[in-house]
């Protein structure tokens, strides 16, 4: 498993410039804000074909998101718990991620998948795809060469900025980061039933890809 190996994922923070997940071309608007929970991708049990490059590197297999608590709870204020699993075909897992609003702890993974900095990726990249925050602070923009509507937020050390359609009622793109290390992109194309069938996260700072294709959900 040496060509696993991503020993090299620490050292790439200090080559890096910062990255900007603020949107472009976009103006403060004066409507009503919109909560950010009116539209959200929210798991409970889905389970995704995926693939996840890093540089060079490639694995695909299958890709678990488990909501812990049940969906008639609720989110409470600290958020909810999930876990994440991503396994090849005959079962060998690549990681078993658990997450809270303010946490992530590795259950089991491959020994370089088990690094603090990369957990930390991991944890914001799937805090900010499950909606696992409450923003203490919002504003809302527009952009100009779309008419998307804007929502930016602050949740803890997380910067969270949400793209909507300029209706509101689909969300196209979020992207957020808690440091200069971790910032992340997402998409949601695809829709069927108010669920997106297509998610990709990109992490440009460590060149990582995950490409999600919804096989199953509640």
């Amino acid at each position: 498993m040496k060509s696993l190996l991503f020993g090299s994922l620490c050292c790439i923070f200090f080559l890096t410039g910062c990255v900007s997940v603020k949107p472009k071309g976009i103006k403060p608007s004066i409507e009503n804000q919109i909560n950010h929970k009116t539209n959200p991708i929210l798991f409970v049990n889905s389970l995704f074909k995926a693939t996840l490059e890093i540089k060079k590197r490639r694995l695909s297999g299958l890709l678990l998101i488990k909501r812990m608590d049940t969906a008639a709870e609720g989110i409470s204020s600290k958020g909810s718990v999930y876990r994440v699993v991503f396994t090849n075909e005959i079962g060998m897992t690549f990681f078993d991620l658990e997450l809270t609003s303010d946490s992530g702890k590795m259950i089991s993974c491959f020994a370089s998948f088990n690094k603090k900095a990369f957990i930390k990726i991991l944890k914001t990249d799937f805090q900010v795809l499950t909606n696992n925050f409450q923003f203490e602070s919002q504003r809302t923009y527009r952009q100009d060469s779309t008419r998307n509507l804007i929502i930016y937020g602050i949740a803890g050390s997380m910067k969270i900025w949400q793209v909507y359609s300029p209706t509101a009622d689909t969300l196209f793109k979020v992207a957020g980061k808690s440091t200069i290390a971790d910032p992340v992109f997402i998409s949601f194309t695809n829709y069927s039933n108010n669920r997106p069938a297509k998610i990709t996260v990109e992490n440009p700072v460590i060149g990582m890809k995950l490409s999600l294709r919804l096989l199953s959900k509640p």
